[in-house]
């Protein structure tokens, strides 16, 4: 071989070289960035799912909590022997709870009352625990930080509700004991990684959850130079960072959960998402090194590279389809229906689940937004469609909202909806992801109790009305004419404004229950009572005092100028005429006796027994007839007698 053709192969192998390396370094590079990002965005949808699934399962914990205080609503606690019955009655609702541990009721020292777990009670009080003290503060709902149970002897965390009297004074607190595990477990089965972690902080940094656990219960607050406290301010997030408690170096993706008050942090160890990712590097640099060696068989080492690319992309699509069945079991798994509305085409991804709660099977409900809301209560229609409408224009920070929807049973089920939309990067909505939760049992829990209150108040204006009427001609009784003198004598003080009351007694009424018998008196009663009724003015008061005496409370007058004892003569007239009782005309009379007075003068008992000596006076003089007491027209307190 000449000089000139070794030099001439020796450039064409040194190009072959360096066009092998810079492909293959381009290839590995780009390789990697692509690896990168879809790492990112799958951890991303995965954070999404579990932020979704915390807040459906707080929802439910809150659900809990309301029907055990509702349990013990208008009545006090038990006391810790005679706490059977109610605690049979918590363990039945236990079972309705997915994943709580146990139901504790503390009073309001913070000692322990009951519990679901009767061999864990014994005699122990939680005063000094952060959930009590805010309960007793006046919060209603608290979620604790990662405890370490003094009795369960295990990491959990508790959703606390604070009870109350109907007055509102505090009377103790519910807790649901949730494992430490609950949201770890939902998320390393989506993640389909054993040593994928995930923690749940509160916004000031407190650890609810955390996945791999610690030794011990976690330091309060955000650690020294935390990334996610500095991004507090963002709605989600992806992040690198070594673990400060097994030391894995992870990829975590961040989203904060409002209103709850929480952040959701999830991870995958680096080495798990880019081991495919070194397996197709070092493929392809082995390719490449062959290359080098075989630069007369590059076109087939390329080829078999190929090939082998082909191979690699198809595990990754089998290794997505995997995830994704794995996605699928875990939605299945959850009580919640979940839908994917991608608002682009308008189409609308829904679970076997979502469709159950209408009562309809995987293939009676389509991909179209439209079979939603056509089976809305016309009622609901407006108000849902509206509160997207807000998320969508970014007023709000997600969708919630209870409607009634159409079973196809015909009955209607009360949904609790709820969902957040993702947006592209020039603002504009690409796509909405939420749950649907069957709440028609609380609704229709919460119109029984409506109906009761509404019951229990008219019960109580019935016995007040009882209280305070005659129940033979209906009118107001004494105790309401005195309840009422004392009312219009302090209102009227300050004023020296006078009024009158009229005492009335039936002229010679015991010869009618004589000769026509008591049935035939009490109808007497009740013809002159509305007698009477048809006299009164605007104002004017009337009330039966007992038997065939009366009384008329005039809240305004002057004395016999002002028409006082014109009215009374009226009265008198009217109650006068004559009646048919049992068949047979009556003729009746009627005496009255009348004070007008000043609460500076006299105070309404007085008042009363001046009216009372003027209807004594009226029935001495003849009956049928008027006395007056009190009825001078100055500004002094004169008194004077007029007849009728």
């Amino acid at each position: 071989m000449t000089p000139n053709i070794r030099s001439l192969v020796a450039a064409l192998v040194g190009s072959a070289v360096a066009v092998t390396i810079i492909a293959v370094s381009a290839t590995t590079i780009v390789d990697h960035r692509t690896t990168r990002v879809h790492a990112e965005q799958e951890l991303d949808q995965r954070t999404l799912l579990v932020a979704e699934h915390v807040r459906a399962v707080i929802q439910t914990d809150v659900m809990l909590l309301g029907r055990v205080a509702d349990h013990f609503a208008g009545r006090p606690l038990p006391a810790p022997e005679t706490a059977d019955a109610d605690r049979k009655a918590l363990r039945a609702m236990l079972r309705d709870a997915d994943g709580v541990d146990s139901l504790w009721v503390y009073d309001e020292r913070g000692d322990a009352v009951l519990s679901t777990a009767e061999e864990r009670l014994g005699r122990f009080s939680v005063a000094d625990r952060e959930y009590f003290q805010a309960a007793r503060a006046g919060e209603r709902l608290f979620l604790s930080p990662l405890i370490w149970g003094r009795v369960t002897g295990g990491f959990f965390f508790v959703v606390a509700r604070r009870l109350e009297d109907p007055s509102g004074v505090f009377r103790g607190i519910v807790v649901a004991g949730v494992p430490a595990g609950r949201f770890a477990d939902f998320y390393r089965r989506i993640a389909g990684d054993e040593n994928a972690s995930v923690a749940i902080r509160k916004l000031n940094g407190d650890v609810v959850v955390r996945a791999p656990l610690p030794a011990a219960e976690p330091a309060k607050g955000w650690p020294t130079e935390s990334y996610i406290q500095e991004r507090l301010t963002e709605e989600a997030g992806v992040y690198e960072r070594s673990s400060a408690i097994d030391g894995v170096a992870r990829l975590y993706a961040f989203r904060r959960l409002d209103p709850e008050g929480l952040v959701v942090i999830a991870g995958r160890p680096m080495d798990a998402l880019f081991a495919p990712w070194w397996s197709r590097t070092l493929l392809v640099w082995a390719v490449g090194g062959g290359g080098v060696a075989l630069s007369l068989a590059l076109s087939v080492l390329v080829l078999r590279a190929a090939r082998r690319e082909a191979a690699a992309l198809r595990d990754a699509l089998r290794a997505v389809r995997e995830s994704e069945e794995r996605f699928d079991m875990a939605v299945a798994a959850t009580a919640d229906g979940i839908w994917d509305w991608d608002l682009c085409t308008n189409k609308v991804r829904r679970t076997a689940r979502m469709k159950a709660l209408y009562g309809l099977a995987d293939h009676e409900m389509g991909d179209e937004s439209r079979e939603f809301w056509d089976l809305l209560h016309l009622d609901d229609a407006p108000h849902l469609p509206a509160a997207v409408q807000a998320h969508l224009e970014r007023r709000s920070e997600q969708v919630e909202a209870e409607c009634r929807v159409r079973h196809k049973d015909g009955s209607w089920r009360w949904l609790f909806v709820r969902g957040r939309a993702q947006f592209g990067p020039g603002g504009e909505p690409l796509r909405m992801v939420g749950m649907m939760t069957d709440v028609t049992e609380r609704r229709e829990r919460e119109l029984l109790v409506q109906a009761a209150h509404r019951a229990a108040e008219e019960e109580k204006d019935r016995a007040r009305h009882a209280a305070n009427h005659d129940p033979l001609t209906g009118l107001p009784n004494r105790a309401y004419l005195t309840e009422r003198l004392t009312a219009l004598a302090e209102a009227t003080a300050p004023d020296g404004a006078r009024q009158a009351v009229m005492l009335l007694d039936l002229d010679d009424f015991k010869a009618v229950n004589d000769t026509l018998g008591h049935p035939a008196g009490d109808e007497l009663l009740r013809i002159v009572a509305g007698r009477l009724r048809s006299c009164l003015r605007d104002g004017d008061f009337v009330a039966r005092l007992g038997g065939d005496e009366f009384a008329v409370l005039v809240p305004s007058a002057c004395g016999a100028a002002c028409g006082t004892l014109a009215l009374a003569e009226r009265i008198v007239a009217t109650v006068g005429q004559s009646a048919v009782v049992a068949g047979r005309p009556v003729r009746l009379g009627c005496s009255a006796g009348v004070s007008v007075w000043t609460a500076t003068e006299l105070e309404p008992e007085e008042a009363i027994r001046q009216a009372d000596v003027a209807l004594y006076e009226a029935k001495r003089t003849g009956k049928n007839r008027v006395v007056l007491q009190g009825c001078g027209d100055g500004a002094s307190s004169g008194r004077c007698n007029g007849t009728a």
